[in-house]
């Protein structure tokens, strides 16, 4: 049963990836597009430093096109949502890393297995369920932990879809309008972090990632 329960849902994330990617790609030619901070992304990738690149789950989508071509590896989960996202991934060029669900010795095995094959990192800061823009504390703690400097992402879209009736009331931008994207510098985390610290770094986090929201909204006014 598992087997085969497997086999659907791959089955199932290859259309919906295919199709995902399809229609994204399409889209995104019409954007028009106003990027800030990119090149700190592609500074630590040319300098081999290990960054992670956070962003909430709702804004996910556009990142796609918008990052395209950069050699980056997105952590991904075994969920049907995880692997579709997956697929849409690998179809835009970016690496991806299926990481155990429990949080164990496994699951930081998956992950420092694959260090030495990629610098850049990217994943929801809140996902996979939440809560919404909300940054869970073992992420930075994992960040600090491996020795990641982080980069934050804001993005906007004068004109868009937003699902609300998801947790991440996800944004999809509609063809034709403007975007917005703005990445933070390298921010370096403290080596060793103990539960607290880590959850005060978590609320620093987040309130830098709604500032580069604000000013992504600039950007598409």
């Amino acid at each position: 049963m598992s087997s085969e329960r497997d086999e659907s849902l791959s089955w199932r994330a290859h259309l919906l990836g295919a199709i995902g990617a399809l229609l994204l790609r399409l889209w995104c030619l019409s954007w028009r597009k106003r990027l800030v901070g990119v090149e700190h992304i592609d500074a630590c990738i040319a300098e081999e430093k290990p960054t992670l690149v956070l962003f909430w789950h709702g804004t996910y989508v556009p990142l796609f096109a918008l990052l395209r071509g950069r050699p980056a590896c997105i952590l991904t989960n075994r969920s049907l949502r995880g692997q579709v996202i997956a697929q849409i991934s690998q179809k835009f060029g970016f690496a991806t890393l299926e990481l155990p669900d429990e949080r164990g010795r496994r699951f930081l095995a998956t992950l420092r297995k694959s260090l030495k094959e990629h610098v850049a990192w990217g994943t929801a800061a809140d996902g996979p369920l939440g809560p919404d823009r909300r940054i869970k504390p073992p992420l930075v703690t994992l960040a600090a932990h491996f020795g990641f400097s982080v980069q934050l992402v804001g993005v906007a879209a004068r004109h868009a879809w937003r699902l609300n009736r998801r947790w991440d009331r996800m944004l999809l931008p509609l063809p034709f309008t403007r975007i917005g994207l703005v990445i933070s510098e390298p921010i370096r985390l403290p080596k060793s972090l103990d539960k607290n610290m880590a959850a005060r770094q978590a609320q620093i986090l987040e309130a830098s990632m709604e500032q580069c929201a604000l000013e992504a909204q600039d950007l598409i006014r």
